[in-house]
């Protein structure tokens, strides 16, 4: 498979991405906005993510269902998410219906019409998604640890909102905070599969007119503002959901592939030191698993594992263990090396995905403003050795500096 990158910025700031590849037909095609959860005051907190729903709602020259069927009716699809720190519009579709795709997207960021009944049915609709994830315990568990680990801060509040802030949205707040947050230097289009990059330039020059205003600016995150510690939440449910994690560096540091290495060794498959020590060996836990995330100021890395409320003391001391056994013993190189390999695996096998590879491709360049070619990538995941690994498990993992964040069925306090 060929493929050939290219960039352009325009006058106004935006930027647009193309990665060409000849040997598919079709295109994945995304608008990606450096504006999340995170950029919000608290008055506002959801209004990304209402926004993100809203602009689906009608247009200026679009009916909620023309929007729907607009790609539909020729074989592809149109969709949105956000997160806490940028929000992405995209689409899927064969090459030929470029112009049609390029057309529906940039109608919906810059022509939404708000309708106030739309914006009243939708509130139903997100006011009933906030609702879902707070019978989901595992969101509710992943909601208090990130509060806990961020406090009074943007990045410490749901993408989701509250109740009261999604009731008092409306137009005005829906088209203040389109206007100021989403100029095109804090908008990136990219692109990847059979497209042209000329074409998709011309195309965008001659419909994307917003004008520029500032660059997006949020809430920084003060390290001293985290406390090591516990919190215990209760609720009606079954089994108790543990979080174990700290806050961690950003997505720039360089040690960001180190991390992914790391967490790959503990939580990589089936094949991992927490699956099979925890879940296999000790039968505690049948959902484990680490992560990370990195952000542009800070970062997270954390263990999460359900249980049966009578085994939770033994889970949260077997995973403790796990954690400094990777501080004493540095790992083999032969474990090493199989993990490695797993890892990289799974990026190139991702990468044929289209859109596995815009969404890629378009988280590079909100963050780092460029792209990381894949074998420049691998190359970065290559290098790393055991001495890394094993230095970057002395520099996390103190016992001293975890949080735990426990949600326990109400029967068993």
């Amino acid at each position: 498979m060929t493929s050939l990158r290219r960039q352009t910025t325009l006058s106004n700031g935006l930027t647009i991405v193309t990665e060409t590849v000849d040997t598919v037909r079709s295109v994945a095609l995304g608008i990606w906005v450096r504006a999340g959860s995170r950029y919000e005051p608290a008055e506002l907190a959801g209004i990304s993510h209402f926004l993100e729903h809203t602009v689906f709602k009608g247009t200026s020259s679009r009916s909620t269902f023309e929007i729907a069927s607009s790609l539909e009716s020729v074989g592809g699809h149109l969709n949105a998410f956000t997160s806490k720190e940028y929000t992405c519009y995209h689409a899927r579709f064969l090459s030929e219906y470029l112009e049609e795709a390029v057309d529906v997207l940039s109608d919906l960021l810059l022509h939404p019409s708000f309708p106030k009944a739309e914006i009243e049915r939708e509130k139903s609709v997100v006011l009933d998604e906030l609702r879902d994830s707070h019978d989901v315990p595992e969101e509710i568990a992943f909601e208090n640890f990130e509060k806990s680990l961020y406090p009074d801060n943007s990045l410490g509040r749901p993408i989701l909102g509250n109740e009261e802030t999604i009731n008092s949205f409306n137009s005005e707040k829906l088209d203040d905070y389109l206007n100021l947050h989403y100029g095109p230097e804090n908008s990136i289009i990219v692109a990847a599969g059979y497209v042209d990059h000329d074409e998709l330039v011309r195309l965008i020059s001659e419909c994307y007119d917003r004008e520029t205003n500032h660059e997006n600016k949020f809430d920084a995150y003060d390290p001293s503002s985290f406390n090591p510690g516990l919190d215990v939440q209760t609720k009606d449910i079954q089994q108790s959901h543990l979080i174990l994690g700290f806050p961690i560096f950003s997505v720039f540091d360089e040690r960001r592939y180190d991390i992914a290495v790391l967490n790959s060794i503990l939580s990589g498959g089936m094949s991992s030191r927490l699956f099979q020590n925890i879940r296999e060996a000790h039968g505690v836990a049948y959902q484990i698993f680490s992560f990370v995330n990195l952000y542009r100021d800070t970062g997270s890395f954390g263990v999460y594992l359900a249980t049966d409320p009578a085994k939770r003391e033994q889970a949260l001391n077997l995973t403790i263990i796990e954690l400094n056994k990777m501080v004493q013993d540095p790992v083999s190189a032969e474990e090493l090396e199989k993990v490695k390999a797993q890892y990289k695996s799974g990026i190139v096998m991702g990468d044929e995905s289209m859109e596995r590879r815009m969404l890629r491709l378009g988280r590079q360049q909100i963050y780092y403003g460029e792209n990381i070619s894949l074998d420049k990538f691998l190359q970065k995941i290559e290098q790393i050795d055991v001495e890394r690994i094993h230095t970057l498990a002395r520099e996390l993992f103190h016992q001293e500096m975890f949080f735990t964040s426990i949600l326990e069925p109400a029967s068993a306090v």
